[in-house]
């Protein structure tokens, strides 16, 4: 931002820059994003956050101008800027891969912690469109590509595709789905020969099919559970204890009952003479370690006693002290085990259990909270500095159960535009992103509508745009795109 903010000043020719802006009043539009962030301040009470806030947007005002006002890429400029930022998106892949094999050492808890230098979505935000851009390069006439470039194009292409699978991003996962079968989809439409036209609509139908077939499979897989007869089963351990059995709480672990053959006494005693850390005491992750235990011997078919935890290997050991619960979580690389996580999290949140360190069920609590928000201040929000002094005081006032380090905003950027600004703010900023596509007759060009499908569809599960990569992101190239290339490329 820096170098093009100075090499923007170093260029002076500012009459011509101020004759750009005059006649492109689509830039002024779209920087009225910002300004609805600094009106609003009107309306807030905390201006520590806001001009914190107001700071990281800036970005939103600078990028336009600098980039509409300066003289425009062409063809080839464009292709050599996505090239290089598909290399850094693949560099930071790599990376990540090298942490998540061992290969660099460096400690992680959970899957997304590989992503190092940004939030995991973040970087499947910046993984969609690096693929669906080097995708458009290689397949435009536009673009005269080497049979060299093509091979690297395509080597990039398939690596990120793989990699988001082991990112593991739900969000990004889905966004790529999405945009492979109506991308592919419409174009399929376009190819005049007979054979591969349908070859290629067949290939889509039988993704979307595979796609559904694997979820519901997995949905399927975790509510078949064992049948059992609770009046058949054993009332002793080896030992002479006696188990505790019920069905009542319905918690199940790979179609496992979790509390029957449960006896704590023998637990305690046999976990306390084999584990690091003590029973009662916390995984690191900071749950307690007996609940971990218990669900992760369900999860082997274990009974939960003393012949149970000695089933256990030293892996299997390591495993429930980091905080693993379920022994399919120990595969970093399958994404089934992420499926299952979500499944099980909406399970527990449905039967009432106070699962509110997971990522879902805490959603669940943020959207609530939200709307109670938006319900008392319809019109015009909460003002640009408040949001999340809003948010702790609703939690207080509804007796949110989650913990207070969990107590954060709402996670689904419309939300939070529409808390922050109220229904007038939220349409103009709404107005802001969409005229200038509608105006400039951009809506039916490629990267434009990539870009937009991306951040539109993370706003659903994101707050993308309150943080500096996803400002940054947006900022840039919806401002590249719409102002600053010479050659219009059609869709």
């Amino acid at each position: 931002m820096l170098f093009l903010l100075s090499n923007w000043i170093l260029e002076f020719e500012f009459k011509a820059k101020w004759n750009r802006l005059k006649n492109n009043k689509s830039i002024l539009i779209f920087i009225g994003v910002f300004f609805v962030h600094l009106i609003w301040l009107i309306n807030t009470k905390n201006f520590g956050y806001a001009f914190h806030d107001i700071g990281n947007k800036v970005i939103l005002m600078l990028f336009p101008i600098i980039i509409g006002t300066s003289e425009k890429l062409n063809i080839k400029q464009i292709k050599t800027l996505l090239f290089w930022f598909s290399i850094a998106v693949v560099s930071s892949s790599l990376i990540s891969t090298f942490i998540l094999t061992g290969i660099i050492n460096y400690p992680i808890q959970d899957i997304r912690d590989i992503s190092v230098f940004m939030s995991h979505i973040r970087l499947s935000l910046l993984i969609n469109f690096s693929i669906f851009s080097l995708a458009y390069i290689i397949f435009s006439k536009e673009f005269h590509l080497k049979k060299t470039e093509i091979i690297i194009y395509i080597i990039m292409i398939l690596w990120l595709a793989v990699f988001l699978f082991l990112l593991k991003s739900f969000t990004g996962i889905i966004i790529f789905i999405l945009l492979l079968l109506i991308v592919s989809g419409y174009y399929s439409f376009k190819i005049k020969d007979i054979v591969p036209k349908l070859f290629l609509q067949v290939s889509l139908i039988t993704i979307f099919l595979l796609s559904a077939s694997y979820l519901t499979h997995s949905i399927s897989k975790f509510y078949s559970v064992q049948k059992v007869d609770i009046d058949k089963l054993e009332k002793l351990t080896q030992a002479g204890n006696k188990y505790y059995h019920t069905f009542e709480k319905g918690q199940i672990e790979n179609g496992n009952y979790v509390w029957i053959y449960f006896c704590q006494k023998e637990l305690i005693k046999e976990w306390n003479s084999r584990g690091s850390i003590k029973y009662n005491e916390k995984d690191q992750k900071d749950h307690l370690i007996k609940n971990t235990l218990i669900r992760y011997l369900t999860s082997k078919g274990y009974r939960k006693d003393s012949v149970g935890v000695s089933k256990l290997t030293k892996i299997d050991i390591q495993n429930i002290e980091s905080g693993i619960p379920n022994c399919i979580f120990a595969d970093k690389y399958r994404l089934y085990p992420k499926i299952y996580e979500a499944i099980w999290e909406i399970d527990a949140y449905k039967k009432g259990f106070n699962n509110y360190g997971s990522s879902i069920t805490q959603r669940f609590e943020f959207l609530k909270t939200a709307s109670d928000i938006i319900k008392d201040n319809f019109w015009f929000g909460v003002g640009t500095g408040d949001v999340q002094d809003s948010f702790d005081k609703y939690y207080e006032i509804d007796n949110s159960p989650l913990p207070t380090k969990n107590r954060l905003r709402a996670h689904n950027q419309y939300v939070t535009f529409m808390l922050t600004f109220g229904l007038v703010g939220f349409i103009i900023i709404l107005f802001s992103f969409f005229y200038p596509v509608l105006k400039s007759n951009q809506y039916n060009k490629y990267f434009i509508i990539i870009l937009l499908a991306i951040i539109l569809l993370s706003f659903l599960n994101e707050d993308t745009l309150e943080t500096q990569i996803g400002i940054t992101f947006f900022s840039y190239f919806y401002s590249l795109f719409l102002f600053g290339y010479k050659k219009e490329i059609k869709i």
